[in-house]
């Protein structure tokens, strides 16, 4: 029996627990994506974030979408490229793009976000909803202690390790 508390492997973590969880359900759904609407999960995201928050820069969207700015400004130019994502100047600043989806763009999102929602059903169906709501509160109090403890890293110095 696995000990959260007290991993006696690697494979008990907890970080790597949810890691691996995340991992393979958006494998699932980056299949589910790329065979119905032919994009990627990545494209997803610059798709969701752009939706939510249209307007936004480069650099803007590559930190929201957590994405390595060279990847984003390359999954970007593809879109652009496809006619899913506009680019235009800020009238303030003629240097600065702000992004948008386009019509297309926004079919695309809408289509993606249906597809990713049943996904998202289907697999929060094995919970009750009662299962549900205590995973929704145990995740966002991880969450809390995680950021806290990343804090805490972080202010006693050393570089940090990005895994992608």
């Amino acid at each position: 029996m696995s000990n959260l508390k007290d991993p006696s492997n690697i494979d008990e973590y907890l970080a790597f627990r949810i890691y691996n969880l995340g991992k393979l359900a958006a494998r699932g759904a980056g299949i589910m994506l790329r065979r119905e609407l032919g994009i990627g999960r990545r494209d997803w995201r610059i798709l969701a974030y752009l939706a939510q928050r249209p307007g936004m820069s480069l650099s803007e969207l590559a930190e929201v979408a957590d994405i390595e700015l060279e990847l984003a400004s390359r999954g970007v130019g593809r879109l652009v490229g496809s006619g899913i994502v506009a680019k235009t100047r800020l009238p303030k600043n003629k240097r600065l793009l702000a992004l948008s989806l386009t019509d297309t763009g926004q079919a695309l999102y809408e289509q993606a976000q249906r597809i990713t929602k049943a996904y998202n059903r289907d697999l929060a169906a094995c919970l009750s909803d009662e299962h549900a709501q205590i995973l929704d509160m145990l995740l966002r109090r991880l969450s809390e202690r995680a950021a806290e403890l990343t804090d805490l890293q972080a202010g006693a110095g050393g570089e940090e390790d990005i895994v992608e």
